[in-house]
């Protein structure tokens, strides 16, 4: 086979492999035992054929940059593909110094799960408001909130697990499928 093709399979199988890879780190992370565990074996069998073709053609520089690249190129890939999927919760804090009671109508009226208290900013009196999501609604959480108060404070952080409350009530816009 030609140096270059055989470097560009190595590449591709290494993209392949390392995207698969991230995207088993980020469920194992997530406790999710089966998907990571599948996605392990996939994994180990793309890269043993991938790291099997190099050590055959070892004598081929373009080998070795192409598994370089295909490494650098999957990990972007991995990150990519786990952000399209967005599998997982987020929690949303927000707090809005003038609009907090528009922004909680309008997130409840989004068919959000919203929890509102009472706190104590800098400046005086605030009412946070706390949103646990699945994080494929998102982008549509952020948005909504932007819009209502570009001002607003809001903190993001991944949440491992949610139990109960609302949560598996939000519903998607119209023509918008889950």
């Amino acid at each position: 086979m030609d140096q270059v093709a055989i470097a560009l399979l190595i590449f591709v199988l290494r993209i392949t492999d390392v995207s698969i890879g991230t995207l088993r780190v980020l469920y194992t992370v997530r406790g999710r035992t089966l998907i990571a565990a599948s996605l392990g074996m996939v994994e180990a069998g793309v890269f043993i054929f991938a790291i099997s073709r190099v050590f055959k053609h070892a004598d081929n520089p373009l080998s070795m940059l192409g598994y370089a690249c295909g490494f650098a190129c999957g990990t972007a890939l991995g990150i990519r593909l786990e952000q399209w999927i967005a599998s997982g919760l987020i929690l949303v804090r927000v707090i809005s110094r003038d609009k907090s009671s528009a922004l909680l109508a309008a997130l409840r009226e989004a068919h959000f799960g919203v929890t509102a208290f009472s706190g104590e900013g800098r400046e005086g009196p605030v009412l946070m408001l706390f949103v646990v999501s699945k994080r494929k609604h998102g982008e549509r959480l952020m948005g909504l909130i932007e819009q209502i108060d570009g001002d607003a404070f809001v903190t993001l952080e991944p949440v491992h697990r949610a139990i109960g409350g609302y949560l598996a009530h939000v519903a998607s816009p119209a023509g918008v499928r889950k």
